[in-house]
């Protein structure tokens, strides 16, 4: 088993999923003796990204144990560089630092579309087209619905790379580190960690608020600003519409740090928590 494997309690016990109303069992980063940082919704906009990447790995220069990185999901649509986001991600982080991925809806969505196209075509309109494009698929959104199934397939699987499919596959649940929850959208505050319904991990329920006293860490809703409340913190500042992409750094025993970089930061090195 590797490092990563043993720090990660529960991976992979995803449960019920052949139900109507699949749930999945929180992971645990064990032991939280490190900063964790969390990044909002990506949307395809990997030069935002790679700044904040590299903001993050000059300020864990400063503490004695490695990083560990959370993408709290929606990594691709929107933006015009899935492809090229997702071929980053299959690049692992200067040793020792590490990665981690979550599944946002847009992920879910990917994989019910490549799964099935035919029967998921509201992908293509809800950030799925921008995608597809970024594999060099340079069809109109009316001609992917026109196109028949088999054909649609053939080059679906001409364009998109196997190893992008594992990755997306792989994607984690929900992450508990210490005292935090971090979801995409949302968790079930009645239901226990080791049944959450996915639904509400990647999708959102009613109010933002984790089982067990947990402090909810969470994309998937835009805001202008970080939005801090008694019970969840939501870092989506909509990078693919705003420029900005936001991250937030925790640490036991202290309290987060934001920091955002937009596309005018890019060449000027502004990056910094706070």
């Amino acid at each position: 088993m590797t490092v990563l494997g043993r720090l990660l309690r529960g991976f992979g016990q995803r449960k019920a999923q052949d139900s109507a109303h699949p749930t999945a069992e929180v992971l645990v980063l064990d032991p939280f003796d490190g900063p964790v940082y969390a990044v909002g919704d990506v949307h395809g906009c990997l030069p935002l990204y790679r700044e904040v990447e590299d903001a993050i790995l000059r300020d864990a220069e400063q503490f004695e144990q490695p990083p560990t990185l959370v993408l709290l999901g929606d990594v691709i649509d929107r933006g015009p560089h899935s492809a090229a986001m997702l071929d980053h991600l299959l690049r692992p982080l200067p040793a020792p630092a590490r990665r981690l991925c979550l599944l946002g809806n847009h992920e879910s969505m990917m994989l019910a579309f490549l799964a099935s196209p035919r029967a998921n075509l509201r992908w293509l309109r809800f950030g799925g087209h921008e995608t597809l494009a970024s594999y060099g698929m340079t069809f109109d959104v009316d001609e992917l619905e026109a196109m028949p199934e088999r054909r649609l397939v053939q080059t679906i699987a001409a364009h998109v790379p196997e190893a992008h499919l594992r990755l997306l596959r792989s994607l984690l649940p929900a992450l508990q580190v210490g005292p935090y929850l971090l979801a995409h959208a949302g968790a079930d505050a009645s239901a226990p960690l080791t049944a959450q319904p996915l639904q509400s991990l990647i999708w959102g329920s009613a109010g933002l608020v984790a089982p067990s006293g947990l402090t909810l860490i969470h994309g998937h809703y835009i805001t202008a600003e970080p939005e801090v409340r008694s019970t969840s913190i939501g870092i989506d500042t909509g990078a693919y519409a705003t420029g900005r992409l936001t991250a937030l750094r925790l640490l036991d025993g202290q309290k987060p740090a934001f920091m955002s970089t937009s596309s005018d930061d890019l060449t000027n090195n502004l990056a910094v928590f706070a």
